[in-house]
């Protein structure tokens, strides 16, 4: 059965349809004075109504890079960021694994603007601890300026311990990390205060990154 009433000749409001007959569809704009629509649920499709909590409470996208510019002096390394940044080979004090995130990028050699191992072409990673549980979307990477010695077989991974590690992206193999910066997006719905870059292969010598950067969810 369906109900519709009308003003002045004008359909105003229909209680129940031919194919939904609970639904209630109305004609004109509706005027609360003052009053709320409450008992919401969660909106599913694009359409649907959501409520001030929902859109409060919801996780944003934060555009600018989470990590800030991190600086050295030798082997003497800022913590007073509250980042921490180790990994687990390193070509000398000219490559420490912090130039990844010292904002700018290498010429010549690439010391002091590079990480690099120690020769070591697999197996091994480069750690930022940060002072907060935080949720990541996306991280930015760029190879060794030479283009050479380049890393093509790694996976992203999370820890909020710094021991038990779980793989939160990777990439088709191989995925040459090369001397432009490349974007990944990462989906995961875990927080995590480590991440790594963990390389299963690299070409020969002292493979490396010129540069390193997250991206993070709002709280």
């Amino acid at each position: 059965m369906v109900f519709l009433i009308k003003v002045r000749d004008e359909d105003v409001c229909q209680i129940g349809t031919d194919d939904h007959p609970p639904e209630i569809v109305i004609f004109r704009n509706i005027r609360m004075n003052s009053n709320r629509i409450t008992n919401l649920p969660s909106p599913n499709f694009p359409h649907e109504v959501a409520t001030k909590s929902y859109v409060d409470d919801r996780p944003r996208k934060i555009l600018s890079g989470y990590v800030p510019s991190l600086r050295s002096l030798g082997n003497v390394t800022n913590l007073k960021t509250g980042f921490i940044v180790t990994a687990s080979t390193q070509a000398g004090r000219g490559f420490i694994p912090m130039n990844v995130f010292n904002g700018f990028y290498a010429r010549g050699s690439g010391s002091g603007s590079e990480y690099a191992t120690d020769g070591e072409t697999n197996n091994f990673y480069l750690q930022i601890q940060c002072p907060e549980m935080v949720r990541v979307w996306g991280v930015d990477l760029r190879g060794r300026d030479s283009n050479t010695q380049r890393i093509y077989n790694w996976n992203i991974q999370g820890s909020t311990d710094g021991e038990e590690f779980s793989v939160i992206f990777t990439p088709p193999n191989p995925t040459y990390l090369e001397n432009i910066v490349q974007y990944f997006l990462i989906e995961t719905s875990e927080k995590y205060n480590y991440y790594r870059l963990f390389c299963l292969e690299a070409e020969e010598r002292k493979p490396g990154l010129s540069y390193l950067q997250l991206y993070i969810y709002s709280d």
